[in-house]
């Protein structure tokens, strides 16, 4: 028989720990496998909303050639900066940018919005030129096995796996540089792996003029 016939789904929990051996928040976890098999159905549809002076959620994650909303939800207005991210949290040629102004959100109306498609894998990191504390990212994946680390204990599960050597990538918003990946060898009875990153993640600090922080 075939590989195809023969592999049967795995399950893999991957926890993601920065420098210092803490719980890494806001890493994505993607998985690469060249096993034959299903595929889950990357994300095609994301909503970022522009609220509190923030991007929300700060880290999206889609697949590749989504269609990512942007929702003002504020009363006053937004820009929307939208551009290939580079290592050190920098836009790779901002001259390439996407631009586009939301206006504020008026009592009674829907918040103004727009939306792009996404063609081009990897992070993109989104700003504001009215409000320059902002920052947000959306990554784009290249592989159907992408999720971001959303709880405080660094874990993801990472499901209907084909048996078989696989390899784990993770991306951060404030690494400097790009990790190795991480080789492993999935089994159908379970398998976890513990990641540590040379990450540090950046302290946040209260912006000049936003009220909302830590809130």
């Amino acid at each position: 028989m075939s590989a195809a016939v023969t592999a049967q789904a795995a399950d893999l929990t991957v926890t993601v720990l920065d420098r210092n051996g803490k719980p890494l928040a806001d890493a994505v976890v993607l998985v690469d496998s060249s096993v034959p098999g299903p595929r889950p159905a990357p994300a095609m549809e994301a909503n970022v909303s522009q609220e509190k002076l923030r991007f929300i959620p700060a880290v999206t994650v889609v697949g590749l050639n989504a269609k990512v909303s942007f929702n003002n939800l504020d009363t006053w207005d937004h820009h929307v900066i939208l551009g290939v991210m580079g290592p050190g949290g920098v836009y790779v040629d901002p001259g390439l940018n996407t631009q586009f102004r939301l206006a504020g959100r008026l009592a009674g109306k829907a918040p103004a919005s727009d939306s792009k498609v996404l063609s081009q894998p990897g992070p993109y990191l989104l700003a504001c030129h009215i409000h320059s504390s902002m920052r947000g990212h959306v990554y784009v994946s290249d592989t159907p096995w992408a999720k971001l680390v959303g709880g405080a204990d660094g874990k993801v599960l990472m499901q209907a796996l084909p048996e078989g050597p696989a390899r784990v990538r993770i991306w951060h918003p404030d690494q400097l540089i790009d990790g190795a990946p991480t080789a492993v060898q999935l089994a159908a009875t379970g398998n976890a792996v513990t990641i540590t990153t040379q990450i540090a993640p950046a302290r946040k600090k209260r912006p000049a003029g936003d009220p909302y922080f830590g809130g």
